[in-house]
């Protein structure tokens, strides 16, 4: 039997209020950053700044053999292939791509960073900080639903 909105709603309003507190070094010292995951919304908006991982993506699968059925393995290598073709014959330029890497990196911390001084901050970070929050802030983001379902006591025993 499907539950009731009211269980939706009481889910969001947790997943909501979800911050952790995560410890970067930087410099060589320890510092707590408080974090929260990023809405739906906000999702979309930092994968909006990928267009550029798009085109990389097209281009990669075009160059991958579709429709043959390959082996895990065999996908794995098929890629990897793939990839080192479109970042040597021109296609992508590699400056461009760590470029927008680096943008989403610091659109994630743009979002997903809680205290509000800090945030503002972000366009200042130096020496892989962005990367380092971006990194956890994307992970939090991006959980499986059942990994979901079993924090909030959701997922019921069969």
């Amino acid at each position: 039997m499907a539950r009731s909105s009211e269980d939706l709603k009481a889910l969001i309003m947790a997943g909501e209020s979800y911050n952790e507190t995560i410890e970067i070094e930087y410099l060589g010292e320890l510092f707590a950053v408080q974090i929260r995951p990023l809405t739906e919304a906000e999702l979309t908006d930092v994968q909006r700044t990928m267009k550029l991982s798009a085109t990389m993506v097209k281009a990669i699968m075009q160059k991958v053999k579709l429709g043959k059925k390959l082996t895990p393995a065999e996908e794995e290598t098929a890629k990897k292939e793939a990839i080192e073709s479109v970042l040597t014959d021109g296609t992508i330029d590699v400056g461009d791509l760590n470029y927008m890497e680096f943008v989403q990196n610091r659109e994630y911390c743009k979002k997903g960073i809680v205290d509000e001084g800090l945030r503002k901050l972000v366009p200042n970070f130096r020496y892989g900080l962005t990367e380092m929050i971006s990194k956890r802030i994307q992970t939090i983001s991006n959980v499986p639903p059942q990994v979901v379902a079993n924090f909030f006591g959701q997922k019921k025993d069969s």
